[in-house]
C-alpha cells in the first residue's frame, strides 16, 4: 500500500440543478484532477458515482491545495460540493477508484458522512482538520469571477495576472483585486505551510 489522500465528495442541492448544470460541475472537477494531477508528475485519479457523487485521489501534500481548487472550480460554476478527506495507506491500481481499497478510503467516506451541516470541508485529524474550516470559511465568500480566479493562481506554477487576465478576457487589475478579495496570499501561506511538512 502507498500514502494516498483521498477525497469523497458530493454535489450540495444537486436536485436543484438542472442536467447541463451538473454535467458542466463534473467537467470542471474533472479539469482539476487533471490540474492536480500535473502538479507533482503523478496522476489524480478520478470517478463520478451515484449520479452526484464523487471521489479523487492525490498525494498527500496537496491535499489542502487541491481540497481548494476543486471547491474553487465548482463556485465557478455556481455550484457547492462537499469533501471528506482521509490520509493513510490505500491500495489503487491504475486509476480505477472503484477497485481502490485501504483505510484512506474508509476514512473519507467516513468523513463526508460526519460533516457537520456547518461545514463543506472535514478530515478527521492532524494538521489538515484545523486548517480546512477556516479554508471552508473563506472559499464560500468566492463569486464564481473569484473562484474562477483562485483556482488559477493556487497551481503551484500559477500564470501570472496577466496572462490570466488574457485567458480570461480580464484586465490585469482586475485579476488582482479579485484575487486579493479571494484571500489569495493567505490561502498561499497556508498551503506552503501544510505542504512543508511532507
Amino acid at each position: 500500500m502507498t500514502q494516498l489522500a483521498v477525497f469523497t465528495g458530493d454535489i450540495v442541492k444537486s436536485s436543484d440543478l438542472d442536467a447541463a448544470t451538473l454535467d458542466a460541475v463534473f467537467a470542471t472537477l474533472r479539469a482539476g484532477a487533471e490540474q492536480i494531477g500535473g502538479w507533482s508528475g503523478a496522476t489524480a485519479p478520478f470517478a463520478r458515482f451515484r449520479g452526484d457523487g464523487w471521489q479523487m485521489a492525490l498525494p498527500p501534500r496537496d491535499a489542502l491545495r487541491g481540497a481548494l481548487v476543486l471547491r474553487a472550480r465548482v463556485r465557478s460554476e455556481g455550484a457547492e460540493t462537499r469533501i471528506g478527506i482521509g490520509i493513510g495507506d490505500a491500495r489503487l491500481t491504475g486509476t480505477d477508484l472503484a477497485a481502490a481499497e485501504g483505510p484512506a478510503f474508509v476514512t473519507s467516506g467516513h468523513s463526508l458522512d460526519t460533516l457537520k451541516r456547518s461545514l463543506l470541508m472535514q478530515a478527521p485529524d492532524g494538521p489538515l482538520s484545523i486548517a480546512l474550516p477556516l479554508a471552508d470559511r473563506i472559499a464560500r465568500t468566492w463569486t464564481p469571477k473569484q473562484a474562477q480566479t483562485i483556482a488559477a493562481l493556487l497551481d503551484p506554477a500559477p500564470p501570472t495576472q496577466e496572462a490570466l487576465g488574457a485567458t480570461l478576457n480580464r484586465s490585469k487589475q482586475m485579476i488582482q483585486k479579485q484575487a486579493e478579495a479571494a484571500g489569495i496570499d493567505a490561502l498561499h501561506a497556508a498551503c506552503a505551510a501544510y505542504e512543508a511538512q511532507w
